[in-house]
């Protein structure tokens, strides 16, 4: 029993959810105005992000979109004039998956502060496997669904904590670096100074000699 608590609690460590409601004001088409909201991700983590517009005043057009902010900029997913939507993909760089909502105004409709409702669910690891698909196509029992969605909620901690201990490494390399550039740094700069001191030893010594004063 507590082995199986303690499988639990590392199913709910591994996976992200975020569940949430808000209300989106519509603004102009060629406005930049949008909301977006973000949450990192490891390579490889499989996502499911579910939209749904709740219905409003008229004129008003719900656009989505789904990118990260990794060098490479990957697009997962983009819908305009949406009312519900559901979105797979798995990551494909450690990063910020980034999902942005513009509610734009239709013209002929006045900018009177009207909003759409959104609600908004991201859901990664296991809890976004499709598990009641896999039930009816392997025929698994539920017993067997559970561990299926433990084992899937293991891996992503064993995979998270690998990517953790390579960027330590990657940073402990980083500063290790760093070091080594400010020892260099300070020898030559110790070598300057005393350079520098042992000329002004020469020169006024050179100086004093020519004014016969030494």
């Amino acid at each position: 029993m507590k082995a199986l608590l303690l499988l639990s609690l590392l199913a709910a460590l591994a996976a992200v959810c975020a569940a949430l409601e808000f209300d989106l004001a519509a603004v102009a088409e060629n406005s930049d105005s949008r909301r977006c909201l973000s949450q990192w991700l490891p390579k490889g983590t499989h996502v499911k992000v579910s939209a749904k517009a709740l219905p409003g005043f008229p004129g008003q057009k719900m656009n989505m979109e789904i990118h990260d902010d990794s060098a490479h900029l990957n697009q997962y997913g983009a819908r305009k004039h949406m009312d519900e939507v559901s979105f797979r993909f798995d990551t494909q760089a450690h990063a910020n998956v980034i999902v942005c909502f513009q509610n734009v105004l239709e013209p002929g409709y006045p900018a009177d502060g009207r909003a759409l409702t959104m609600q908004f669910k991201m859901e990664s690891g296991a809890l976004a496997e499709d598990f009641h698909r896999l039930e009816q196509e392997e025929k698994l029992k539920p017993m067997e669904i559970e561990m299926r969605r433990l084992a899937m909620s293991l891996d992503d901690i064993q995979d998270e904590l690998q990517y953790l201990k390579q960027r330590e490494g990657t940073l402990r390399d980083a500063n290790e670096r760093m070091n080594s550039r400010v020892k260099t740094f300070s020898f030559f700069s110790i070598v300057v100074l005393i350079g520098v001191a042992v000329y002004q030893v020469f020169y006024l010594r050179h100086f004093f000699q020519q004014k016969k004063l030494i």
